[in-house]
């Protein structure tokens, strides 16, 4: 069964006759791209019970017929959208009509969907729980993505030592990216020293020291898909106190990755790697969840949230990332990405997790 006929059965599942998904300068790109095969930044998806279709502007026209099945509906200067949608549903017999409310805003509501003359129900969940579950082809996307990432950093970390940047190691990896023909899954964290208990702490022109930690969070992003990596290196010899906390952090994301499997409650693996932490007596210093879904945006869906009720699925995958943070000190943070299985994860990730010197 295709994608667009497992979309189908899920609306019929809800009763649903239609569907519109907007994506507006990228807005929601992947949804988009994923249901149509349409990777620019500007498209509304028409789904009606007779036909699926794909509203765009001139600047996409072309890139349209060479990337998607789904009928061209040409959106010119001085069109009204709301007109278009509206005939497009209409004419076709869509009456109940699904969309996804969190992708798009309050203004927008008002100015589009509000006119559209049919009853309206917001459908987010079917695209979020499709597109956690990934085929096989899409795992080997993500895998490129994961093998570019780790290429790169493999390279960029001959041109780590002391007294450079972070600003430069940064420009360096995400050039190794691009070099290899991946780009940015996201924007680069790279935190040296007391910069590395910064969760997400932008590059600096902070000046890499002897005896200190630094913490690299990054992903390519590759025929759509994403990987997303964290690795804590220390420069020159760690003090007693880093070991500990590295190895902690290690030891949290192993039995956390030992008990993930397809059905286990993502709630429960976050709070497995918290005791870990917290009986080393760092519970004040991780505050973030245990991981999230990955796929073609970096948080692709639930995942291992303390909030998170649900079982995770098999397909999904999801990232492994506890971390402990001490302000003024340091900051380690461990990352794999973790494909669901029935029987466990099969873990796409391959650097080394060993505490390494540089």
């Amino acid at each position: 069964m295709s994608r667009i006929e497992q979309f189908r059965e899920k609306l019929k599942e809800r009763n649903l006759d239609g569907f519109v998904l907007y994506n507006m300068e990228s807005s929601n790109r992947s949804s988009s791209w994923y249901l149509s095969g349409f990777s620019g930044s500007f498209s509304v998806l028409i789904i009606t019970p007779k036909s699926e279709y794909i509203v765009t502007d001139s600047r996409y026209f072309t890139q349209v017929e060479m990337e998607s099945k789904f009928k061209l509906i040409p959106y010119k200067n001085g069109d009204e959208l709301k007109d278009i949608i509206k005939a497009a549903l209409l004419d076709d017999g869509a009456n109940h009509v699904g969309f996804e409310e969190e992708t798009i805003s309050f203004g927008l509501y008002k100015r589009v969907f509000s006119h559209l003359g049919v009853e309206l129900e917001p459908a987010d969940s079917i695209l979020k729980d499709m597109r956690m579950v990934k085929t096989a082809d899409e795992v080997e996307k993500i895998k490129a993505a994961v093998k570019v990432a780790e290429d790169a950093l493999t390279e960029t970390l001959n041109f780590i030592r002391p007294g450079r940047t972070e600003e430069e190691i940064c420009a360096t990896l995400e050039y190794e990216i691009r070099k290899r023909g991946g780009y940015l899954a996201f924007e680069t964290i790279v935190g040296s020293g007391p910069r590395s208990a910064i969760v997400h702490g932008r590059p600096s022109k902070r000046k890499l020291q002897t005896g200190e930690f630094l913490l690299i969070d990054y992903g390519a992003r590759v025929d759509g898909y994403n990987s997303d990596i964290t690795r804590t290196y220390s420069i020159g010899n760690a003090t007693d106190e880093m070991i500990k906390v590295y190895e902690t952090v290690l030891k949290a994301q192993t039995e956390a990755k030992r008990a993930a499997k397809a059905g286990v409650i993502g709630s429960y693996l976050h709070e497995l790697a918290a005791s870990i932490i917290e009986e080393a007596g760092y519970g004040d210093y991780f505050g973030h969840g245990l991981g999230h879904s990955l796929g073609m945006d970096t948080h692709d869906g639930q995942g291992l949230s303390p909030k998170n009720s649900a079982p995770i699925p098999a397909g999904a995958v999801i990232t492994v990332e506890p971390g402990i943070y001490l302000p003024g000190k340091f900051g380690v943070r461990i990352e794999d990405d973790c494909y669901f299985r029935e029987n466990g994860i099969e873990v796409l990730t391959n650097l080394d997790r060993e505490l390494k010197i540089l």
